[in-house]
């Protein structure tokens, strides 16, 4: 059972804690401790690699034994002799008090004002049409000083709200069920995204060969309506952990996070919004019909898709809270293994009042591939969290899958934009199946099209679908070389630790040349580029003497990889040469460099 309590930073825990344990801890020796102290020991691999929600809750204590480690039950003496009797006996690492977390979607604006906002957009925007070609706009009338009448427009999808209705069955419903319910479903943004949604025209869906068939992706979230057309036949699996609830979708968060990454190649209803429309589809409910859950929840979560094959990992939840050491283990096990985790920065950021807030655990961790949000005119979202980001993409007014009857909604948030970049890691994984978790890391950051906007923001840019080279399922972008091959130092050795930063608390502003974000069009000098320096091995305990004396041969360092031997920045040709020759460098490869349009252009 879990029951409420307040730690002393006056954050809500469950009073459970999360034991990280050491490595090489087996699971003989954790039985015989806790033995000692009359503790009952449930193991995750007994159960197929996933605790059933029930009998996790009612535990002593429990192991995830693909990510190693433990929730011990609490608060309670024998909880707190567990912990001292595991510490004792050297399997401890870490110990944290077990949180919540959410479902993250940006605040809304109401229905109301919502739909009047469109309807004057778009009557505004056909007068406009009307005056450019000379004729008299259908339906408008003219009185005083020519003020106009407004012409009403479709119908919209309702706000975000809960459903109660179970499941139609296994077969789910058939299309004529579903026909009545969506008849009227248009908005007028929907009009004009006829094939594609803003989102996947963004990222370059249009021009990606790949579907992502054979890619096990697991959406970990408030789970799926099983009913919805566009969901029947899928290839994959379900599971809930959240005591007493199905994995029936009640929120509707995760039926859009899961359309999103995942949508079919043509939906019932267009336009088409998912990403890796034929990967394989493994849906975890790790939050309540409420949006929330505990850490267990989603650990428990995550260490069922890494046992059940899962490359990829979404989870578009968090809480404004510091690291933590248990999602940081779980990261580097999901790298270790081939995977990679993927999470939403966080909606607490304010842009419009000045206030930035920090990116929210767990995409906080440094191992997990963190996502800021965009808008469709490629500018950072008001509510975007900051700091540690790797990636931007399209997280604003986003079409996809909802709940029946409803069947589709747009709605806003990080949670959006990151099952935007899990799609686009799984087609990764198809482009080059023998690609590591850590060489996907690489490749989204490498791909993704610069913005104008700080690092700290955006990270690397705009998250990139992969394109087909010379025939060849390979991908192009910068950090690959001209035949589409990744470049050396593009993809570090397979279970390596993913780039950190060097030590300073804010990562620095992406590279614009000379010209700050926003002070002009943002071009790069003819003869700047973009650089990556590979450090010979013997020379890598020696990072940051080698970024000065780089910086000293005419390189501007952008940042240091300690932990997999790279230093990236910008150079003029001119210099290269002389960097190349600086001592410990085993070779220079410039990158290319992609430009998006101004802000004022729109993309969709």
């Amino acid at each position: 059972m879990i029951d409420d309590v307040t730690s002393g930073n006056g954050k809500q825990t469950t009073g459970r804690k999360i034991v990280v344990l050491s490595p090489g801890t087996t699971r003989s020796a954790l039985a015989t401790t806790l033995a000692g102290v009359g503790a009952q020991m449930v193991v995750a691999s007994d159960f197929g690699g996933a605790v059933p929600a029930e009998t996790m809750a009612a535990a002593d204590t429990v192991l995830l034994d693909v990510l190693n480690v433990m929730i011990v039950a609490g608060p309670s003496a024998a909880a707190a002799t567990t912990v001292n009797a595991l510490a004792t006996e050297g399997h401890v690492v870490a110990v944290e008090d077990e949180g919540y977390v959410f479902a993250l979607a940006a605040p809304a604006l109401e229905r109301a004002l919502l739909d009047y906002l469109e309807g004057y957009r778009d009557g505004v925007q056909v007068l406009v049409d009307h005056l450019l070609d000379g004729s008299e706009p259908a339906g408008t009338a003219r009185s005083g000083a020519g003020a106009l009448t407004e012409r009403g427009l479709g119908e919209t999808a309702s706000q975000p709200s809960e459903r109660g209705a179970e499941p139609a069955g296994p077969g789910g419903v058939k299309a004529t069920d579903f026909s009545g319910a969506a008849q009227g479903f248009e908005t007028a943004l929907d009009k004009q995204q006829t094939s594609l949604t803003w989102g996947l025209g963004a990222i370059g869906m249009a021009a990606s060969p790949f579907t992502g068939p054979g890619i096990c992706v697991a959406i970990l979230d408030t789970g799926i309506d099983l009913r919805h057309p566009d969901v029947r036949d899928r290839k994959g699996n379900t599971r809930s952990f959240v005591p007493g609830e199905s994995v029936q979708d009640r929120h509707g968060h995760g039926t859009h996070t899961a359309g999103t990454a995942c949508g079919p190649l043509t939906p019932f209803r267009q336009p088409r919004y998912g990403v890796a429309s034929e990967a394989e589809l493994y849906i975890g409910k790790v939050l309540s019909d409420a949006g929330s859950g505990a850490d267990g929840w989603i650990l428990n979560g995550i260490n069922w898709a890494l046992a059940s094959g899962c490359r990829v990992i979404s989870m578009s939840l968090g809480a404004p809270r510091e690291p933590m050491e248990a999602y940081r283990q779980a990261g580097q096990r999901a790298l270790d293994s081939g995977a990679i985790i993927i999470a939403a920065a966080g909606n607490e950021s304010r842009r419009s009042q000045g206030y930035i807030a920090p990116t929210t655990v767990p995409a906080n961790s440094p191992t997990i591939f963190s996502v800021a949000a965009v808008d469709s005119r490629l500018r950072v979202a008001d509510f975007s969290c900051g700091g540690k980001v790797e990636i931007a993409a399209p997280g604003v007014d986003v079409h996809s899958a909802w709940p029946m009857p409803d069947a589709y909604n747009r709605i806003s948030g990080t949670s959006m934009a990151t099952p935007h970049v899990a799609g686009v890691a799984a087609l990764m994984m198809q482009a080059d199946p023998a690609a590591s978790g850590l060489d996907i890391w690489n490749r989204l950051r490498s791909t993704a099209r610069q913005l104008n906007a700080p690092a700290s923001d955006v990270g690397a840019g705009l998250v990139q679908a992969p394109l087909q080279s010379r025939g060849l399922q390979t991908l192009q972008g910068p950090g690959a070389t001209d035949d589409g091959r990744p470049s050396p130092g593009a993809a570090p050795a397979h279970g390596a630790s993913p780039p950190r930063e060097s030590a300073s608390s804010t990562p620095p502003a992406a590279h614009l040349g000379p010209e700050a974000p926003g002070s002009g069009s943002g071009t790069l000098p003819p003869d700047l580029a973009d650089v990556i320096v590979v450090v010979r091995k013997e020379h890598v305990h020696r990072m940051d003497e080698l970024a000065r004396r780089l910086e000293e041969a005419g390189m501007v360092v952008d940042k240091v990889l300690n932990q997999i031997g790279i230093i990236t920045g910008s150079a003029p040709a001119s210099k290269l040469e002389r960097i190349r020759s600086v001592e410990g460098v085993d070779y220079l490869e410039k990158a290319g460099i992609y430009r998006l349009p101004p802000p004022d252009s729109r993309v969709q």
